[in-house]
């Protein structure tokens, strides 16, 4: 209603969006910011395809779909989504590997992070992320460190970002992932709600994937997580998220 837009929608249309969002989340809150961003994508969807079939039906997808909305708006010298989607994906691993939970990252390592890619200028790489999209921002007097706008959005992307680096390989997620996640929650148990979000959102996206509840990732996730691993259809999985 704020942006002039209810009108758009039939009640029943409405309705039907409303329902797709909670089945989104399950049993979990909703926050506002999945509301804002599931919102704009609504709009988006409206304004595009007349319809809204093409809405996300998770919430890591609903991310991806929030930065390629940001990214449609640039009307010149466009990113591909892409190469955006794995910019970010790096980058919002750097702002997370320290303690799990979202944090700043060293302006240089996320360029060498990006470099490490293949990406020719990296430079110009993040300076999209930031001026273009404004998805990250340069922050502390030096300028020389970064972090997400939104933490949410480095977690999930961070989460993806693991999936697509260690895959099905047992012997990486133990000796880079679960070895450290595993000394960071002996140490600090307060944190572990943070840390925890990252983790859930791992093996939500292993599910996405179509990884077995047996396998030995989501597995260990959930005992992170402090859920059962259990056979949850596509749609419902974010249910899991803690």
């Amino acid at each position: 209603m704020q942006r002039g837009k209810r009108d758009r929608f039939t009640d029943q249309e409405f309705f039907d969006a409303c329902n797709r969002l909670s089945l989104m989340v399950g049993q979990n809150n909703i926050t506002v910011l999945l509301a804002k961003v599931y919102a704009e994508q609504l709009i988006a969807s409206k304004d595009v395809a007349s319809n809204i079939s093409a809405l996300p039906e998770n919430i890591p997808n609903l991310m991806l779909g929030y930065i390629n909305k940001l990214n449609r708006d640039v009307t010149d010298d466009r990113f591909d989504d892409r190469t955006v989607h794995q910019d970010a994906k790096a980058i919002a691993w750097e702002c997370l590997q320290q303690s799990y939970q979202p944090a700043t990252a060293k302006r240089a390592d996320a360029i060498a992070a990006l470099a490490g890619l293949g990406i020719d200028d990296p430079e110009a790489h993040l300076n999209y992320l930031e001026k273009r999209l404004q998805l990250i921002q340069t922050i502390g007097s030096a300028k020389d460190r970064i972090r997400f706008c939104l933490d949410p959005l480095a977690e999930y992307l961070g989460g993806w970002y693991l999936i697509e680096l260690y895959g099905n390989n047992n012997g990486k997620w133990r000796s880079h992932f679960f070895k450290k996640a595993d000394d960071l929650f002996s140490q600090n148990r307060q944190t572990r709600y943070h840390q925890r979000l990252v983790v859930g959102g791992a093996r939500l996206l292993l599910e996405v994937q179509g990884s077995k509840e047996t396998d030995f990732v989501p597995q260990k996730l959930g005992k992170l997580a402090g859920f059962t691993p259990s056979v949850t259809p596509v749609s419902t999985v974010q249910t899991v998220i803690p």
